[in-house]
């Protein structure tokens, strides 16, 4: 029967198979294309944030304009000139990012591996990726017109109370929102656990603390942003009211009809700011390649903390 082991239940190493599948997936995300459309995606997904929060900021001092989410930036985009040019540079950094977040969750170019953390992490990047995905239709609707202007959050949290059970079904989607997306991106910001995935061999001294500090404040800031989202849909839970819900527009707006609303409006829109300009920095900062192409990374105290949804 001995004949009969792989070469991997025998001595541990990988089979021939296994290595050459590695090798061709270390190929796929060390490729040009690739490369180029995961740093593209951070630049994009840099800018979809940073508009809702430079608007925001208005909103909060010169209490003119409007809170936006993500969404509602493209659409602004859009409406620049040269807005479909625009937008189609838009939709392929958008594109870029998922097929990043689908390479992360698949390939593992991390080393995030196959323990239960591992397996949750990799799921999260999936779930990012979905979740640009959907920016991209929304894109391809400008595009061509016929985007919808409903609001499509509060529409399919009306649809889920309607049905048997569904206020309960809310109420735990809302916490595990609050706990897995939210607090878990505070947790990453505040500890520092993205610092790991850095290319600090790269980086030069003073990007070093500006990389650290951008990343904390941002990372921070739209955790807290993502918590009120969670509040938002377990309070429209309890209430059995679909008008409380709402994406991070709606978690704006809260804040700001809050005790010193106009203050903690003005610190969260500076946070949006600052994640928004991390993450387009992250386009030259953030480790894209496999973990085994590149040289040992240096070590900090903050490399040990675990972290979720980038």
């Amino acid at each position: 029967m001995a004949g009969h082991l792989s070469p991997v239940s025998v001595t541990g190493a990988p089979s021939g198979a296994a290595r050459k599948a590695g090798r061709t997936a270390r190929a796929f995300i060390e490729s040009k294309p690739i490369q180029f459309l995961a740093r593209f995606g951070y630049v994009v997904r840099g800018v979809i944030y940073f508009i809702p929060g430079l608007l925001a900021l208005e909103l909060a001092v010169a209490r003119q304009g409007a809170a936006l989410a993500p969404t509602g930036a493209i659409a602004v985009i859009g409406r620049q000139p040269f807005g479909r040019g625009l937008l189609l540079a838009v939709m392929a950094g958008l594109i870029g990012y998922s097929i990043w977040g689908l390479t992360r969750a698949l390939l593992d170019p991390w080393g995030r591996g196959t323990s239960p953390r591992g397996i949750g992490r990799r799921i999260g990047y999936a779930m990012s990726a979905l979740a640009y995905l959907s920016f991209v239709v929304l894109t391809v609707h400008l595009l061509m017109g016929t985007a919808s202007h409903a609001d499509q959050t509060r529409e399919w949290v009306a649809r889920l109370l309607a049905a048997p059970l569904g206020g309960w079904i809310l109420g735990i989607v809302g916490l595990c929102w609050i706990l897995v997306v939210g607090l878990s991106e505070i947790v990453m910001g505040w500890t520092g656990g993205f610092e790991r995935d850095l290319r600090w061999e790269r980086l030069h001294p003073g990007e070093h603390a500006w990389a650290v500090v951008l990343g904390r404040v941002g990372i921070v800031a739209r955790g807290v942003i993502f918590a009120v989202i969670g509040v938002l849909l377990v309070l429209s839970a309890f209430l059995h009211d679909p008008a409380r819900a709402g994406g991070m527009a709606e978690a704006l707006e809260a804040i700001a009809r809050q005790p010193f609303g106009r203050v903690l409006l003005a610190v969260a829109s500076v946070g949006l700011i600052v994640f928004g300009a991390f993450s387009m920095l992250c386009a030259r900062w953030m480790r894209t390649r496999s973990c085994r192409s590149q040289r040992p990374l240096p070590r900090s105290p903050s490399q040990e903390v675990r972290h979720g949804i980038v």
